[in-house]
């Protein structure tokens, strides 16, 4: 009897410990699943994170991420157009304040140099109108058919900078990609400043005003 006790003891431990190490192994085998589990959740959670503040922030409208190439487009743009108006902005009389203002006749003279370019180009002078239009009205005309496409504006500061602009149309919405491209203290070109918003709302009206409202 005696025995047959001590068998049975003996059987008890070795079941127990058997029961015992697989319960641990178990654990050690959840442990790990959850941890990968736990990891897995948390990249999704933040994958999804930075998907909603992308979609609210297109939502919104303004500040929308500009893509690389379109940032190279309006890099290379700008500072051919400065180049060729360079000697003209050497030349100029630029005052002795720290802020560089142009005369109307040096930006008119601006104006016509890049006219050659065949690109639309604007001023800030009062009164004075786009040179090589054509193309903005036909594009504003077929975006108000409902017709996708782009188009870029240059427009000539009186600091001797340009503006350029590239209004995107999509079928419904339209965007414009703003840079601003200016001297630097050794008459080198460089960009102050590039941005990407929707246009909220916007009117071509038949006697050729563009007028347009962006997201803010």
């Amino acid at each position: 009897m005696v025995l047959r006790k001590k068998s049975i003891l003996l059987i008890m431990v070795f079941l127990i410990g058997c029961f015992v190490c697989a319960c641990g192994k178990e654990k050690s085998v959840v442990g790990e699943t959850l941890v990968e589990d736990t990891e897995e959740v948390s990249s999704t959670e933040e994958t999804k994170s930075a998907e909603e503040e992308a979609a609210e922030q297109w939502e919104k409208g303004y500040g929308l991420p500009v893509d690389e190439q379109e940032e190279k487009e309006a890099a290379n743009d700008y500072k051919k157009m400065m180049e060729l108006i360079f000697d003209i902005y050497k030349d100029a009389d630029k005052g002795t304040a720290s802020n560089v203002v142009l005369n109307d006749e040096t930006v008119l003279e601006m104006q016509k140099r890049l006219m050659e370019t065949g690109c639309p180009v604007s001023t800030l002078v009062t009164y004075s109108n786009m040179e090589n239009y054509e193309s903005v009205d036909r594009f504003l005309e077929e975006c108000t058919d409902g017709k996708s496409g782009s188009v870029v504006i240059y427009e000539i500061h009186d600091d001797g900078g340009i503006g350029r602009m590239k209004f995107i149309f999509d079928g419904t919405e339209m965007y414009v990609v703003s840079a601003r491209g200016i001297w630097n203290d050794n008459n080198k070109p460089g960009m102050s400043y590039i941005s990407y918003n929707r246009i909220k709302e916007w009117k071509y009206t038949e006697k050729g005003w563009f007028g347009y409202e962006l997201c803010v």
